[in-house]
């Protein structure tokens, strides 16, 4: 594990969180993470670790990488990684919280950070995401409602009316051009680049959701701070996965992420 020769030298961290992700996929990363600057550190928090499984390639040039017994999910993951790094050192201005299905051109956060840099009222931004056939993902939405959630988690597109492909719409904020910058209420945890000092001041993550719907509480309180922006400076690759569509035990955390979420920010329909 790579030591910083000095807690100023890093402007944005990455924090990484790690579930068995395949050999492929780490491969990918490491490519893109060898090219970072000096700048720009990543940190890694392999959940559920193995010891010589592939993650462990990340380790050598890592800042930090913290191998965890259990599985954290994803946003006490985070926490656990930024409260590691500020026990030994001082955190940058910019950390990210980040998938590892990620990959990108060389240059891409190096230009979303001096976009950032250049900011004063943003506490939040997500590039542009897409798929690696390159079409834009569709991860811009409007806060959680009981209708979103049901409509987008269970109900297959051909058995919907045209009423409620037109509600899928709007939640996903279809109409607007993902080549601008705009103002997003809820905001991908897929690839985050947050204000450092506003992450702590709401406290980070909130651990009660273990997957699923952390990340649109966070941004519900990062917004309170600051703005919330879709950034298309750069692109970001996303091989996304969507197990929760294929596992019962999936989509059982998500349900129990969204009843936390409703709970706490109000039962909405529609």
């Amino acid at each position: 594990m790579a030591e910083p020769d000095s807690d100023t030298r890093l402007r944005l961290l990455l924090f990484f969180v790690a579930y068995h992700p395949s050999e492929e996929e780490v491969e990918r990363l490491a490519a893109c993470l060898a090219k970072l600057p000096a700048h720009i550190g990543y940190a890694v928090v392999a959940n559920d670790h193995r010891d010589g499984e592939p993650v462990d390639r990340l380790a050598p040039a890592a800042e930090l990488f913290l191998p965890v017994a259990r599985n954290l999910g994803y946003g006490r993951a985070v926490n656990s990684a930024v409260s590691e790094w500020r026990r030994r050192f001082r955190l940058p201005e910019w950390i990210g919280a980040l998938n590892t299905d990620l990959s990108w051109a060389p240059g891409s956060f190096e230009a979303l950070l001096g976009w950032l840099e250049s900011q004063d009222q943003v506490t939040l931004a997500v590039p542009r995401i897409t798929d690696p056939s390159g079409q834009p993902q569709q991860l811009c939405k409007q806060d959680p409602t009981l209708l979103g959630l049901l409509s987008r988690r269970f109900l297959p597109d051909g058995l919907k009316p045209a009423w409620l492909r037109r509600y899928d719409s709007r939640y996903v904020m279809a109409d607007r051009d993902l080549a601008t910058m705009f103002e997003v209420p809820y905001l991908s945890g897929c690839c985050m680049l947050i204000r450092t000092a506003s992450f702590l001041a709401v406290g980070g993550f909130d651990e009660r959701y273990f997957l699923y719907l952390e990340d649109a509480d966070l941004t519900r309180r990062l917004r309170a701070l600051g703005r919330t922006v879709h950034l298309p400076v750069a692109s970001i690759v996303h091989a996304w996965g969507r197990g929760n569509h294929r596992s019962l035990r999936l989509t059982l955390v998500n349900l129990h992420s969204a009843w936390i979420y409703f709970s706490t920010w109000g039962f909405r329909c529609c």
